[in-house]
């Protein structure tokens, strides 16, 4: 299998999620010092508030960016064994977005949309739910967040299929959420998008529908198109006009 990924915005991400820890931090430290003055006690529990968001997200970006094995080599992981006919790429930068994974494979184009809850997750059709109670949920809240992959699925379909269409490309994209933590345990009925672990991902890309087969200039034309970034990784052939830093996948 063929890999492209984008150090540029690995790196970019890690620093925001450090500056923002940083200043939650400062935020919530200063409420200490403002709400000794009885006039700054609005002002201290505003910041308060916006000190306590900000460095929840920072910490979650942080837990995300600078695990031991990041979601992008999970998926590498569980990719591994597929051949050079297929493309993982990932944090393509589409327009305003970033499409976090995308399989480029025989038949089109798979996007993959990942989340790193544990525990049990209920969904039905769109609306997603972490189950817990309590204790657990109030500390549940400093970890990965759910939000709602059905709404990042389609929105990154949706990318895809806009940049392969304006360059008169009819290519299919399929879609899928991964939840790369095996320890999640999904309570799923009629989702609107398939719901994998990440060994599940091999089997479920083999047994996509049956269509019409890329040739390799399409499935290359393709991949040119979703491989962007200052600094890429790659041991895929990517055709660049600026100079690419290669390293070892």
């Amino acid at each position: 299998m063929r890999i492209v990924r984008d150090l540029s915005y690995i790196k970019r991400r890690k620093r925001t999620a450090r500056w923002l820890a940083l200043l939650g931090f400062l935020l919530l430290a200063s409420t200490f010092w403002i709400a000794l003055y009885d006039q700054f006690l609005l002002l201290a529990y505003g910041l308060l508030l916006v000190g306590f968001v900000i460095f929840n997200n920072g910490m979650q970006q942080i837990g995300k960016w600078n695990r031991p094995v990041r979601n992008d080599q999970i998926i590498d992981r569980a990719l591994s064994r597929l051949g050079d006919k297929y493309t993982l790429i990932h944090y393509a930068t589409l327009g305003k977005q970033t499409i976090e994974h995308i399989l480029v494979h025989p038949q089109g184009v798979l996007v993959l949309v990942p989340r790193e809850i544990m525990g049990a997750v209920q969904v039905r059709g769109n609306r997603w739910r972490k189950k817990g109670v309590g204790l657990r949920r109030l500390f549940g809240m400093g970890g990965p967040q759910l939000g709602n992959p059905s709404l990042d699925v389609e929105r990154a379909v949706n990318a895809v299929e806009k940049t392969l269409e304006a360059h008169d490309l009819d290519i299919p994209v399929d879609g899928a959420v991964v939840f790369t933590d095996p320890r999640a345990d999904i309570e799923a009925e009629a989702p609107d998008w398939p719901i994998l672990l990440p060994a599940e991902i091999p089997t479920f890309v083999r047994e996509l529908p049956a269509g019409t087969m890329l040739k390799p200039t399409e499935r290359q034309r393709v991949v040119e198109l979703l491989s962007n970034g200052e600094t890429l990784e790659t041991n895929a052939p990517v055709s660049r006009r600026r100079p690419v830093k290669r390293r070892a996948a």
